[in-house]
């Protein structure tokens, strides 16, 4: 892993099947926050509100590979360049490992602080997501 992406990694006992459902259709249980439908080219937006004001990341589904491989690409306004996120279902015994990836980030002006944000964030929704699935 290099300062220009990050990865992260979790197993579950939730099967690939119910990982993928939760990841795309059941996505509002877990991160209502998120839009976008699993389909190349189809838009993708998250909203929140941060120091007050409503902030937004933008971009398009870039990847889809059911029921084992989603990518997109998000930007927000104040960036000079797109983040490249991609998500891979594994079959881990009766299982699956989740692993989400992010890139790009030595093109951001603020890259180092954006890349370590984001890693928390991609924890704590990579958690929600395995929680979802396992319901």
């Amino acid at each position: 892993m290099t300062d220009d992406s990050l990865s992260l990694s979790m197993t579950s006992e939730a099967s690939v099947a119910a990982v993928w459902f939760a990841l795309t259709d059941g996505r509002d249980s877990w991160w209502p926050e998120l839009s976008l439908k699993p389909e190349v080219g189809a838009a993708v937006r998250e909203t929140w509100t941060e120091d007050g004001l409503e902030r937004s990341a933008d971009g398009h589904v870039t990847e889809t590979a059911p029921p084992n491989a989603l990518g997109f690409v998000w930007q927000q306004a104040a960036w000079p360049a797109p983040l490249h996120v991609r998500f891979v279902v594994e079959q881990a015994g009766s299982g699956s490992l989740v692993t989400v990836s992010e890139a790009g980030f030595a093109q951001l002006p603020e890259g180092s602080v954006v890349r370590s944000a984001h890693e928390d964030g991609w924890a704590f929704h990579l958690t929600n997501l395995l929680a979802a699935a396992s319901r």
